[in-house]
């Protein structure tokens, strides 16, 4: 077995794994904008954390009721720098079979498009270092 070989053969499960990790993602995103909803919600909850350097971060969490549902309560995984009116009304997208699954509106994570891209170049980078390596 070479230097190569042995420095280079982790990334290869790395990268598929983190590639089948952002096409879930991508799958997911699809679903969301194939046949989500938008309705209007409002903000109840504010969470405050801080990042990794120390400065804070603010995730609202909302609360709407779909047709023909109960309420559904749902924490944005996207913070803001900025702290967020609790009386503000948002609106969110989400999927009616699964309402907790949702996005609020400029809340904004990694889309299809960034998806698809970051699992396609995963991977090609999987399959082209497993070929230089193995083959």
């Amino acid at each position: 077995m070479s230097l190569d070989q042995i420095i280079l053969a982790p990334f290869i499960p790395v990268s598929a794994g983190v590639s089948v990790h952002a096409f879930l993602k991508a799958w997911t995103n699809f679903r969301l904008l194939a046949r989500g909803q938008w309705i209007e919600a409002e903000i109840v909850g504010v969470r405050e954390e801080a990042n990794g350097d120390g400065d804070p971060r603010f995730y609202p969490e909302v609360a709407f009721t779909p047709p023909d549902s109960d309420e559904v309560r749902v924490e944005s995984k996207v913070g803001r720098l900025y702290p967020i009116d609790r009386r503000t009304r948002i609106r969110v997208r989400y999927d009616p079979a699964k309402p907790r699954r949702a996005r609020l509106q400029g809340y904004g994570e990694p889309g299809l498009f960034v998806s698809l891209l970051t699992g396609g170049a995963l991977a090609f980078l999987a399959v082209g270092l497993f070929l230089h390596l193995f083959t």
